[in-house]
């Protein structure tokens, strides 16, 4: 029985990634028995990402996905045991954490890469049946290239087709030509070229030699130096499988990579951990970061998962598509982002979820309880394991500073029935407006949307303001924490409020509001005022006109309606500006309705 080894990661890296990558498991797998299995480190792919196998996992044939294991290697691992490693994957250390999970009763381990196609004599079902006549030892082999426009022009999903005719094409063309190590002070344990690709060996070996050498965290030469300890372990012998077994190699070359490189890469020290190799042991006890606890699942069984999502729906056939509820053609744009319907947008907060480590922490700060309940329920299905989503919110303010994984902030926003009926008799008014020609039907809407929009504002950073303030100081932030604004895009004037805000009380920043800041929070509060009270007061009703005046005049001559709103935006634009460069908040991703950051430093 076999574990073959590989690793990778979700960055498109090299001509056509994806496509390359689900060829070879395809192929491999098809070389394998249902005993053996596949396993794939996924290493410093982005955490809202989901890992490279799992991206591709629909082009994958059943063999592939029940042999498939993903073992996750988050990108906070990565900085914390790179040291001055200029790569963005450790191949050495991603290649031992499979090793050393591997299934113990497996006899054999391949390591290899995830565009490599194993191509079987044809009196061989299997590796594992080439491998049961041959004796313990390391073996080597060459590989074969195969060009871009070959494999590429081949399904990804017929895996024993395309060996026969990957074959085939080699032997027609009389490609199949071994490369071999000229050097005579190399060639006694580097039998061939691009050794990397096939390193075949008993598990106990790999054991023995505690894996490939962590040290060598630059460029190149990690094969080789694994090639030089196995000699050794091995009384000083290589073996190969000719005649049985091609290896064949999808090539990638005209992605560029490569080629622009070459001249800048540091490598690591090919004379002294290869020529003058004599240690057959290398790296401590915790190799492959073996009493770390990484996620490893089941390909076959995420997939699964994933289909629960389409199985029961008793949607019925029709003709017509209904939508979920009637269309909302209202102008009120805060309202109508910050009022959302929870067991939507929970679909969309699950995105990020099912990219979490099972173990991280979640916290919920707002008080919306029908949001919560759909998360918890979310977070549930994909880590039934998992701890609950904590409530932020549901007992007193935390003594101690807690730091979690995850920091849910709810803007959910409820209006009044004062503010629905302030609206409503507002509303009236602009109509008695239009009625009398005094304003145009536009003007009424861009008008209505404006006091909508002020008010709206008012109340929810009132709203927001008190649960930030009394609860953002205890959380205690670290490098790697995602924030989850809900509610919330990134036009929003809440959404750097909340900037704001988190960086005076978490990470202790403060920046004073300017004269401009706070003229235009006032004048949006003397607006509203303006108009919830311009029917009693002669006065304000003349000032409401003025300002209709106003807006018209500057807008045929200037193209802006507001000077100080356009002074006001270039102002806010540059402290914001400012604010996000010190805080390093990075913002991952913006749906409608929800804001995903993560913070960087």
């Amino acid at each position: 029985m076999l574990s073959v080894v590989t690793y990778g990661r979700n960055d498109n890296y090299g001509f056509n990634l994806y496509k390359r990558t689900a060829f070879g498991f395809n192929c491999i797998a098809e070389t394998l028995t249902d005993q053996d299995e596949i396993l794939f480190v996924d290493y410093n792919t982005p955490r809202h990402l989901p890992t490279l196998p799992e991206f591709i996992w629909d082009t994958l044939t059943e063999k592939a996905l029940r042999l498939l294991k993903v073992i996750r290697i988050s990108p906070e691992i990565h900085e914390r045991i790179k040291r001055d490693s200029p790569l963005k994957i450790l191949e050495n250390v991603a290649r031992n954490a499979a090793i050393v999970r591997s299934n113990p009763q497996n006899h054999w381990i391949l390591s290899t890469n995830p565009d490599v196609l194993l191509v079987l004599a044809s009196k061989w079902p299997s590796v594992g049946a080439l491998l049961q006549n041959q004796p313990d030892s390391f073996y080597e082999m060459p590989r074969f290239d195969i060009p871009e426009s070959v494999w590429s022009a081949l399904p990804r999903s017929e895996p024993q087709n395309n060996l026969h005719l990957l074959r085939d094409w080699l032997v027609h063309n009389k490609a199949a030509i071994a490369e071999t190590v000229p050097d005579c002070r190399f060639q006694r344990f580097l039998l061939f070229d691009a050794p990397g690709d096939f390193q075949l060996a008993p598990r106990d070996y790999f054991l023995r030699l505690r894996g490939f050498d962590e040290s060598m965290n630059r460029y190149l030469h990690s094969d080789s130096n694994l090639a030089k300890r196995m000699w050794l372990l091995n009384g000083k012998r290589t073996d190969h499988l000719l005649g049985h077994l091609w290896v064949l190699h999808q090539d990638h070359y005209l992605s560029g990579e490569w080629a622009n490189s070459v001249g800048t890469i540091v490598h690591n020290d090919y004379h002294a951990k290869v020529r003058l190799q004599s240690e057959i042991k290398a790296n401590d006890e915790n190799w492959g970061l073996k009493h770390a606890s990484l996620p490893m699942f089941s390909l076959a069984q995420r997939a699964e998962n994933g289909r629960r999502f389409f199985s029961p729906l008793s949607v019925p056939v029709n003709g017509a598509l209904p939508l979920s509820r009637e269309v909302d053609w209202r102008l009120q744009p805060l309202y109508k982002l910050c009022h959302y319907e929870p067991q939507v947008i929970s679909l969309y907060v699950r995105e990020l979820l099912q990219v979490l480590p099972p173990e991280s922490s979640i916290s919920y700060l707002g008080k919306n309880s029908e949001t919560l309940e759909h998360i918890r329920h979310h977070w549930h299905g994909t880590f039934p394991e998992a701890q609950i989503v904590t409530d932020f919110c549901a007992g007193a303010v935390p003594t101690e500073r807690v730091t979690p994984d995850v920091l849910l902030v709810d803007c959910y926003y409820e209006r009044s029935d004062e503010w629905n009926q302030r609206l409503q008799v507002f509303q009236g008014q602009l109509q008695d407006q239009v009625a009398k020609g005094r304003i145009s039907s536009p003007e009424m809407d861009e008008e209505l949307s404006r006091f909508t929009d002020n008010s709206d504002e008012q109340q929810l950073r009132h709203q927001l303001s008190v649960i930030w303030e009394n609860y953002l100081g205890c959380i205690k932030p670290r490098p790697g924490m995602h924030i989850v604004l809900i509610g919330c895009n990134n036009y929003a004037a809440h959404f750097f409020t909340f900037q704001e805000t988190f960086a005076r009380l978490c990470v202790g920043r403060n920046q004073d509001k300017t004269w401009l800041s706070q003229w235009h929070e006032w004048y949006q509060k003397l607006k509203v005022r303006l108009q919830v009270d311009a029917t009693p007061n002669f006065l304000l009703k003349a000032a409401w006109g003025l300002r209709l005046l106003k807006r018209r005049f500057l807008l045929q001559f200037t193209g802006h309606e507001s000077l100080l709103g356009y002074l006001y935006f270039s102002h806010f634009m540059r402290i914001r500006s400012r604010l996000l460069k010190t805080l390093n908040l990075r913002t991952l991703y913006v749906h409608h309705r929800l804001v995903i950051m993560r913070l960087e430093s």
